[in-house]
C-alpha cells in the first residue's frame, strides 16, 4: 500500500523533472544549447515560478490522487492556462516581449502533455477512487443550470461594442469601419466569449450567496484581461489599438460588475425554501381568506403563561416605560390562556433568529426591536407567520416617520434643518423607492434606521395576513399587538415605487392594473378595508381621517400630477378618455349591485363624470354615475363630449379638483 505523502512527493518531483527536461530540451532544439541565457533564462524561472503557485492554489498534485481522471484533466487545464496566461502578461510588460511566440505555445502544451501522460499512469496502476465531497470547484452541488440568459447575455455584448465605438470616435473624433477595427473587433468579442464559456457568467445563479453570484462577473472580466493580453502577445497588435480595447474592457466590466453587485444584492435570500413555499400557498387562493383553526388554547392552569413571566422578560431590555408595556400587552393576551412553552420573547434584528424556531409552534411572539432596523421587513414578518400558530399573536414595534424628523430636528438648528431635511427626505424616503438607488441605499445603510410610517408597518402587517387588534404609543415608538389570521395576500404589485401598479375593476369586471403616481404610504391599500369600518366615509364619498396620504400626495392629487401614468392606460386601451373612475375591488363592493352591473359595460375613463357634475356627497356620487351611464347608453358619444366640455370648465374656471 502507498503511502499519500510518498506518492505526493513522487508526483511533484516528478512533475518538476518533466517541466525541466521538456524546457531544456526544447532550448537545445532552438539554440543548441542545454542551459538557458539571457531573456530564456528569465523565461525559465518565471514559467516554473508560476507553475508551483498555480499548483499549490489549485492543490492540483492532492486533486489528482484524490479525484476522478475527468476532474483531474480539468485541474491541470485550468492551472496551465492560467500559467500560459499570466506568463504572457509578464512578458508583454517588461523587456522579454521578443522571445518566441511559438517556442511559448509550444513548451506549455508539451508540458500540459506530459502531466496529462502522469496523471493517466496515476489513475491506470494506482487505480485511486478517492473523491472529496464538498469540492465547490469540481463537483456540483446540485442541478445547475448551463442555460445562459439571453436577456443579460445580449445586452453585455451589445454595450461593449457600444462603448468600443464611442471610445474609438472621442480619440479620434470620427469612427469609420475598416479592416483594422474588424480585427480589434473580433479580438474583443472572443476574449469576452471566452471569458463568458470559461465561468458562469451570465447563467442563472445556484447559490444564495450574493458574492458567489457575483464572483463569476469579476473572473469573466479578469479572464478577458488575460486573453487580450495574450492576442495582444500573440499577434504583435499595435499599443494604440490595444490602448482602446483594454479601456472598453474596463470599462464595460466596471459598469456590469456594480449593476449585478446591485442587482444581486437587491435580492431577498431565500431561507430553506420558505419564499417558495409562500409562493406556492398564495397563487392557490383568490384574495386574502380567513384561517381556520382559530381555536382558543384549552391549557391546564399550571401551565398557563402568567404576568410575571412577561414581566420578566420585558424588564430585562430596561425600556423606561416597561410596566406600561407590560400591561398593554397583558391586557390583549391574558384570556388567550397560551401555554409558556410557546411563547417567545426576542429583541432582536436578525431574521436568522425566527428561522431557527420550529414552525407552527408558537402562540405568542415578541420582538421589541424596532421594524427600522430590518433591511427586509416582509421577509421577517413572513417567517414569524411561519412560527405562530393560527390565531396567534405577534407584537412588535416601529418608530414611526414623524418621530424620524423631530429627532433630526432637535439636533440642529432650525435654519441648518431646513438645508439637510429635503436632502434628508430624498436619500430616506425616495432612495429606497427607487429600483437602482435603493440598491445604493440599502449598501450603504444595510437597512438600518430606515424611515416608516404608521400606514406602511400596517399594510405590510395586513399583506403578510396578520389583522391589527390594538396599538400604543411609548416615547418615540409604536407598538403594535396582531394576530395571524388570514392567509398571506397574492398580490404581485404591492405599491411601494414611485409609479404603482393599482388592482382595478374593469370593463366586464375584470381586473386591470392602473398606473399611477403614488400619493399614498406604501403598502395603504391593504388597510383601505380597516380603515373604512373604523373612520366609514365623509360626506363626499372619501375615508374619514385617512392618514395614509402623503402631504406631497394632497398636491399631487389637487393638480391631477398622480393621474399622468393612466396615459399609459388609454394608450393601451384599457381606459376611455371619459367615463366612470376606475375604482378598487372594496370601494367597488360599497356601490349598489345594480350600478355595480352597469358599470362594468362600460370602460373605466380618464375623466370621470364627477368633474362634470361635482357632487358632493356619496349618493350625489352615486347618482351621477347612474345619470351618466344611462345618457351614454343612448347616445355615447354625444354623452362624452358634453361631459368633456363640462369637466374641462370646471376644472379649469371653477376650480374643481380631486380630494
Amino acid at each position: 500500500m502507498i503511502q499519500k505523502s510518498a506518492l505526493k512527493k513522487a508526483l511533484w518531483i516528478s512533475n518538476i523533472i518533466s517541466l525541466n527536461g521538456v524546457f531544456f530540451i526544447m532550448h537545445y532544439q532552438k539554440f543548441k544549447s542545454i542551459f538557458p541565457v539571457n531573456n530564456y533564462f528569465y523565461l525559465y524561472l518565471i514559467f516554473i515560478s508560476l507553475w508551483i503557485i498555480f499548483a499549490q492554489y489549485y492543490k492540483k498534485i492532492d486533486r489528482i490522487i484524490e479525484n476522478s481522471i475527468r476532474l483531474s484533466i480539468r485541474v491541470i487545464f485550468w492551472s496551465s492556462l492560467l500559467s500560459l496566461l499570466s506568463v504572457v502578461i509578464i512578458l508583454s510588460m517588461s523587456d522579454l516581449w521578443a522571445v518566441s511566440r511559438f517556442f511559448v505555445l509550444s513548451y506549455v502544451l508539451i508540458s500540459f502533455l506530459c502531466e496529462l501522460c502522469f496523471t493517466s499512469f496515476l489513475k491506470i496502476y494506482i487505480k485511486s477512487k478517492i473523491v472529496v465531497d464538498g469540492d465547490s470547484l469540481l463537483q456540483n452541488k446540485g442541478k445547475i443550470s448551463n442555460k445562459f440568459y439571453i436577456k443579460w447575455l445580449l445586452p453585455g455584448i451589445f454595450f461593449l461594442i457600444l462603448i468600443y465605438v464611442m471610445l474609438t470616435y472621442f480619440s479620434s473624433g470620427t469612427f469609420q469601419y475598416n479592416i483594422l477595427h474588424e480585427k480589434n473587433f473580433l479580438i474583443l468579442i472572443s476574449s469576452w466569449g471566452l471569458g463568458t464559456l470559461l465561468t458562469n457568467r451570465y447563467k442563472e445563479p445556484n447559490t444564495i450567496n450574493h458574492y458567489y453570484e457575483i464572483a463569476p462577473y469579476i473572473k469573466a472580466a479578469i479572464l478577458t484581461i488575460l486573453f487580450l493580453t495574450f492576442f495582444s502577445f500573440l499577434l504583435r497588435i499595435s499599443p494604440n489599438s490595444m490602448i482602446v480595447i483594454y479601456k472598453a474592457s474596463l470599462i464595460h466590466s466596471t459598469i456590469e460588475i456594480i449593476a449585478f453587485f446591485l442587482f444581486f444584492f437587491g435580492k431577498s435570500k431565500t431561507s430553506n425554501g420558505f419564499e417558495k413555499s409562500i409562493k406556492d400557498h398564495s397563487n392557490k387562493i383568490k384574495d386574502q381568506q380567513v384561517l381556520n383553526n382559530l381555536k382558543k388554547n384549552s391549557i391546564k392552569p399550571n401551565s398557563c403563561y402568567e404576568k410575571n413571566e412577561l414581566s420578566k422578560s420585558i424588564e430585562m431590555f430596561d425600556f423606561n416605560y416597561s410596566k406600561k408595556l407590560i400591561d398593554f400587552i397583558w391586557n390583549i393576551i391574558k384570556e388567550e390562556n397560551f401555554s409558556s412553552k410557546n411563547v417567545t420573547i426576542l429583541n432582536t434584528v436578525s431574521t436568522i433568529n425566527v428561522d431557527l424556531l420550529k414552525s407552527l409552534s408558537k402562540d405568542l411572539f415578541i420582538n421589541t426591536h424596532p421594524l427600522n432596523d430590518f433591511r427586509r421587513i416582509n421577509e421577517y414578518l413572513l417567517s414569524t407567520y411561519s412560527k405562530i400558530k393560527p390565531g396567534g399573536i405577534m407584537v412588535g414595534s416601529f418608530i414611526p416617520l414623524e418621530h424620524m424628523k423631530k429627532n433630526l430636528r432637535s439636533k440642529m438648528p432650525h435654519f441648518l434643518y431646513s438645508i439637510i431635511l429635503p436632502f434628508y427626505f430624498i436619500f430616506r424616503r425616495v432612495f429606497p423607492k427607487i429600483t437602482i438607488t435603493k440598491q445604493i441605499y440599502f449598501i450603504l445603510t444595510n437597512g438600518r434606521n430606515r424611515v416608516l410610517s404608521k400606514s406602511e408597518v400596517l399594510g405590510r402587517l395586513s399583506f403578510c395576513g396578520y389583522e391589527l387588534i390594538d396599538e400604543c404609543s411609548y416615547d418615540d415608538r409604536i407598538y403594535f399587538i396582531c394576530k395571524k389570521k388570514n392567509t398571506i395576500s397574492n398580490e404581485k404589485f404591492p405599491s411601494y415605487g414611485p409609479i404603482v401598479k393599482l388592482k382595478r375593476i374593469g370593463y366586464l369586471g375584470k381586473l386591470i392594473y392602473i398606473y399611477k403616481l403614488r400619493t399614498m404610504y406604501p403598502y395603504s391599500e391593504f388597510i383601505q378595508g380597516d380603515i373604512y369600518e373604523k373612520n366609514h366615509l365623509d360626506l363626499s364619498g372619501k375615508m374619514k381621517n385617512d392618514y395614509r396620504i402623503t402631504s406631497w400626495g394632497r398636491i399631487f392629487r389637487r393638480y391631477f400630477i398622480d393621474e399622468i401614468p393612466q396615459v399609459f392606460n388609454w394608450i393601451r386601451g384599457d381606459l376611455n378618455l371619459i367615463g366612470v373612475r376606475a375604482l378598487s375591488e372594496h370601494y367597488f363592493s360599497l356601490y349598489p349591485k345594480s350600478l355595480q352591473q352597469k358599470r362594468t359595460n362600460f370602460k373605466p375613463g380618464l375623466i370621470p363624470p364627477y368633474y362634470a357634475d361635482l357632487p358632493k356627497t356619496f349618493d350625489e356620487i352615486i347618482e351621477s354615475e347612474i345619470n351618466y351611464l344611462n345618457k351614454k347608453e343612448k347616445k355615447p358619444f354625444t354623452t362624452d363630449l358634453i361631459y368633456f366640455s363640462k369637466s374641462i370648465f370646471n376644472i379649469f374656471f371653477i376650480g374643481a379638483r380631486s380630494k
